[in-house]
């Protein structure tokens, strides 16, 4: 038997024993889906559930990032929090929502058509979810929607390139917010926040948690400064982490995407 052959064998038994989400994926779920080729849809399990993704490499990124790393972990004062998850992708959020807090209410916004037939199928037979295939926006309106196929798709830009572009239901995020408080509201919509967040300052009061990814575009105004001025003055306080952008801003240029996305978390004292 050659050396070879003994260590890939030592090696895919380890792999086979533990992966960097164990007790979250079986190993071998872990290890099958990493095989899988970008951009490919598939099913596997998550925390005893079967979930269905369009994309392996997006797939895993959304689980190490919510159920390991447990980004959108909060202490709600009551049983049944009141959620509204605006950029729901597949519903791997919804998903940890639920297994937080069993009893909560989710209103989830996803408008790409087919990335919205995974979140039902996900999640749609869980009590107290309400799915809407639409986008969370500034009005009950049609907008361009750039189909990426993982976690990218926009409103506002064309992540890949491609010119892949559908019409898609818009509705107005505020007039949610508005129907009752708000223990958790999450704003992931790729660039889209920079608006919406202007949209709904004067109903914030109604929210208890506000988690928003901030993003911004080479060649269009930086919002940053102005968003967290109007959380501040809204009440919360705010924690900033995972950070992405050029490693050397001052020498590497962004020519295509975004050129910073933070996590922005905002909290009541």
């Amino acid at each position: 038997m050659g050396l070879g052959f003994q260590v890939r064998r030592v090696r895919n038994a380890a792999r086979r024993r533990i992966s960097p989400l164990d007790g979250i994926m079986r190993p071998r779920d872990y290890w099958a889906t990493r095989r899988v080729p970008h951009f490919t849809a598939g099913q596997s399990m998550v925390c005893g559930r079967t979930v269905r993704y369009s994309d392996s490499f997006g797939f895993l990124h959304s689980v190490i990032e919510i159920f390991k790393d447990e980004v959108y972990q909060f202490k709600a004062d009551n049983a049944a929090p009141h959620i509204i998850d605006a950029g729901a992708n597949i519903g791997l959020s919804v998903l940890f929502f639920k297994e937080l807090y069993p009893e909560a209410t989710i209103v989830a916004y996803e408008p790409d058509r087919e990335i919205f037939q995974l979140l039902c199928e996900n999640v749609g037979h869980l009590p107290g979810v309400e799915l809407h295939e639409a986008a969370a926006w500034t009005e009950d309106t049609t907008l361009t929607f750039f189909k990426e196929g993982s976690l990218a798709g926009s409103t506002e830009m064309d992540f890949l390139s491609k010119g892949s572009t559908v019409l898609v239901r818009a509705e107005r995020l505020k007039d949610a917010i508005l129907k009752r408080p708000v223990d958790f509201l999450k704003i992931d919509i790729e660039g889209a926040e920079n608006a919406v967040l202007f949209d709904i300052v004067d109903c914030l009061d109604h929210v208890r948690h506000l988690f928003f990814e901030y993003h911004s575009t080479p060649g269009k105004p930086q919002l940053l400064g102005q968003l967290l001025e109007l959380v501040a003055a809204k009440g919360f306080r705010y924690a900033i982490n995972g950070a992405h952008g050029p490693a050397l801003p001052f020498v590497d240029k962004v020519p295509h995407g975004f050129d910073l996305q933070l996590n922005i978390f905002c909290f009541r004292e």
